[in-house]
């Protein structure tokens, strides 16, 4: 038996390993999703808690219900950026680990790549900050100063009170967009 570890450990002082830099780079990268998405989950939750309470200052009869659609989707806006944050985290470490497996393939790291993984963390946060503002620009322009919206504007009333659904939609496809392509290109 002695003698078996001995020829064991002489053959293997000979061997060289290798270690894909990028497979634990992409890895690596999987854990920072991770990371970020427990760091902005609270966050988050804080940014919809404000959005579903929110009421125009002027007139309290627009409120986050007035808008078409909008109430559900700020409900479901957490459980959507926890889920992309750990599906990028498993995905990421997913490809680290194929590509550590395969020995083929590789990153490509590039300033773009890492800024389009950043943006997608970026659009949430702005999303989250844009929408209030964005409320509040709509509620006084609908309130008119207390007579509402002028007679002859045929069809805005409806847009207006859709607009925010339609923003906040547009900052959480940015970041999925960006966070896939971003990983897209990482590991292409």
């Amino acid at each position: 038996m002695k003698e078996k570890l001995l020829k064991l450990w002489a053959s293997s002082r000979n061997e060289k390993g290798e270690i894909d830099i990028g497979g634990i780079l992409v890895m690596g990268i999987g854990m920072v999703f991770l990371a970020v998405g427990f760091i902005m989950y609270p966050i988050v939750m804080t940014a919809t808690d404000a959005l579903l309470s929110y009421s125009y200052t002027t007139n309290a009869t627009c409120q986050a219900s007035y808008f078409t659609g909008f109430t559900p989707i700020v409900g479901i806006t957490p459980l959507l950026v926890l889920i992309g944050y750990l599906s990028a985290a498993v995905f990421a470490m997913y490809l680290g680990v194929k590509i550590m497996k395969s020995g083929t393939g590789g990153t490509k790291l590039d300033l773009g790549t890492m800024l389009l993984l950043g943006i997608s963390l970026i659009f949430i946060a702005i999303g989250l900050i844009i929408i209030p503002v964005t409320l509040e620009a709509i509620c006084t322009v609908l309130h008119g100063g207390g007579t509402g919206i002028n007679a002859s504007y045929t069809g805005l009333s409806p847009i207006l009170r859709v607009t925010p659904l339609l923003v906040l939609v547009s900052f959480i496809a940015g970041a999925v967009i960006t966070g896939f392509f971003g990983i897209k290109k990482l590991t292409a």
